[in-house]
């Protein structure tokens, strides 16, 4: 039966069977005419400055068919010799024969020709046997479903308000209500305070987190950057972050309003971080039962733990009682008086930010590692250094704190550049991402200090660009080879600053849509934003469950993982909005 999407059209191609390719594969036929044996290495655009890695030998005058990994592109080389498992990038110019970058696709096949020329040279020669199938186009299609969604639902919602209209309308000429004669004696109604774009901005978050962790239909585009880089999941994370530090002053100033004593307050914030460390504990325990000598410690809810512990503790001890008086003195000191507000605050956390800093570049670590070392080692830099000596300073200091048993074994890079353990939730990152959400409490005290939405949202904006900039130009705006990569793993300071610029800017937008224009309510988004924690719990439970997760036969193609993806955060945003109708909210 044919497929809606992603159909190669044949079940076999020159005796090659498409049906037993998986997601992102395709066939590669190689064909040697030499009358010797070759050896094909292979490197992978995503492995940056890595060594090539054997796959696979070439009989002389024969062919090899292959089955491909298609997400990236592909640098082959063949040799003609295999004393080494690995071929350095540069120096090798002895043992290649010849070399060629080619780009295949998802059900494709692929043919490469490694013959002689007449002058006697090797050459490399890579062609299209069967196009690719269109991987995006099952994007498209769900995109346009929802947008049609989405208006179908504007245009009942509008038809229900005439309706309701019409209903209230004075039938059959009767006599009109009695009007007071003074307009005063009307109660009005009580406008909320509460800014929606504030719980509209983590209902994106939370939404974009479980189309991500779902799997997103296996889209690479919205999957982490293996190790450099800044994709669609790793702005999730810190812009949860960011969030959370923009409602703590708020709250601060809620709870001193009450009246409540500093003592008071501060067992609060101790007893909300206790309890996110420990669900975050529970949380990777899940499919247990767990092997208490191999339980990882660090993970998501213990950095909101550990950040919300420092920036809510010294936002209590160093934010003024009254951020009202003394009135500014100059116009200076009135336009950043947000900031002066601030000012021990930001004096802490930049020490904070140099110490990072320091101990990333300057932190001895362990025997055959470089000092100041920011990359995934492994394969990276043409097999350089051991696999442990991935993070640098990062990685070390949890091995030496945690042990190897209670971080995380499964990294990122493990695929890619064949390195050791890591958690890109560990020890050193939380002094960075303490400081974002550093930066998060500074956008919340824009909020408090300045009432008028011109105010806040310049404000905002020139964090964005001012935040965005200094990020571009500690990365050189590059993936690789600027002084400090945007890197999540790492937690690194230009991924702090880029993504909390991207946090400003959205933050902004939802800001003048929705609280200032009134242009969008913030649904459906508003609805996972109220509840953000259950949500959060909630699918990382439900995981494998039905009738969020569920398989129909091989699933191996996009459109099918999209969909199953989209069902399960569907619902979600189905179930945040039934607790929201209901008034059911879950808060530490």
């Amino acid at each position: 039966m044919p497929k809606l999407f992603e159909d190669p059209g044949v079940d076999e191609f020159r005796g090659l069977n498409l049906r037993t390719l998986k997601i992102d594969e395709a066939w590669m036929v190689v064909t040697s005419h030499l009358p010797r044996p070759t050896w094909l290495y292979v490197l992978s655009d995503d492995c940056a400055q890595c060594a090539f890695k054997l796959l696979s030998s070439v009989g002389a005058a024969s062919n090899n068919s292959l089955k491909m990994d298609a997400t990236h592109g592909l640098t082959l080389r063949f040799r003609d010799d295999n004393s080494s498992t690995y071929a350095p990038q540069l120096g090798d110019s002895n043992n290649t024969l010849c070399q060629v970058h080619v780009t295949m696709g998802e059900f494709g096949v692929y043919d490469v020709n490694v013959d002689s020329t007449d002058a006697g040279r090797i050459d490399c020669r890579f062609s299209t046997a069967k196009e690719p199938v269109d991987i995006y186009a099952p994007l498209l299609a769900c995109f346009l479903f929802y947008v049609v969604l989405a208006f179908l639902w504007i245009g009942v919602r509008a038809r229900q308000k005439e309706t309701s209209v019409e209903g209230n309308e004075n039938p059959g000429g009767l006599a009109a209500p009695i009007v007071p004669a003074v307009a005063d004696e009307i109660t009005p109604k009580k406008k909320s305070s509460r800014l929606k774009s504030l719980d509209t901005f983590r209902g994106i978050t939370i939404v974009l987190m479980i189309f991500v962790n779902d799997g997103a239909g296996q889209y690479f585009i919205f999957q982490h950057a293996t190790w450099n880089g800044l994709q669609l999941a790793d702005v999730i994370f810190p812009w949860f972050m960011w969030i959370m530090g923009v409602c703590m002053p708020i709250s601060l100033r809620s709870s001193l309003r009450r009246k409540e004593s500093k003592l008071t307050i501060f067992a609060g914030i101790l007893r909300r971080s206790c309890l996110l460390f420990f669900l975050g504990i529970m949380n990777n325990s899940l499919g247990g039962p767990v092997d208490l000598g191999r339980l990882r410690v660090p993970g998501v809810l213990q950095r909101f733990a550990i950040t919300y512990l420092a920036v809510g503790t010294a936002g209590l001890l160093l934010t003024p009682a009254d951020l009202s008086a003394p009135h500014p003195s100059s116009k200076a000191r009135k336009l950043f008086q947000d900031i002066v507000v601030l000012w021990p605050q930001w004096i802490l956390f930049l020490l904070l930010v140099a110490a990072h800093c320091f101990i990333t570049f300057f932190l001895p670590v362990e025997e055959g590692c470089p000092v100041g070392y920011l990359g995934p080692a492994g394969l990276h830099l043409d097999n350089a250094y051991p696999g442990h000596c991935i993070g640098g300073a990062a990685g070390y200091i949890d091995r030496l704190m945690l042990s190897v048993q209670h971080i995380f074994n499964k990294p990122t890079t493990i695929g890619v550049y064949g390195s050791g353990p890591y958690d890109p939730e560990g020890i050193l990152g939380s002094m960075l991402c303490t400081f974002q959400v550093f930066l998060g409490a500074q956008a919340g005290m824009t909020l408090l200090i300045f009432s008028g939405w011109k105010s806040r949202l310049i404000r905002w904006l020139a964090w964005s660009v001012l935040t965005g900039l200094i990020g571009a130009l500690l990365c050189l705006a590059s993936q690789n080879d600027g002084w400090i990569p945007v890197n999540k793993n790492l937690w690194s300071l230009s991924f702090v600053l880029v993504t909390t610029g991207l946090a400003f800017f959205l933050l902004g937008a939802c800001y003048w849509l929705i609280d200032v224009q009134e242009w969008w309510n913030g649904a459906p988004f508003l609805y996972p934003g109220m509840n953000g924690i259950l949500m959060y719990l909630g699918h990382q439970g439900a995981y494998s469950l039905f009738p969020w997760h569920w398989e129909n036969g091989p699933m191996n193609t996009h459109f099918e993982k999209l969909v199953e993806t989209l069902w399960g955060v569907s619902l979600w945003v189905l179930t945040a909005t039934w607790l929201y109708h209901k008034k059911i909210f879950l808060a530490l």
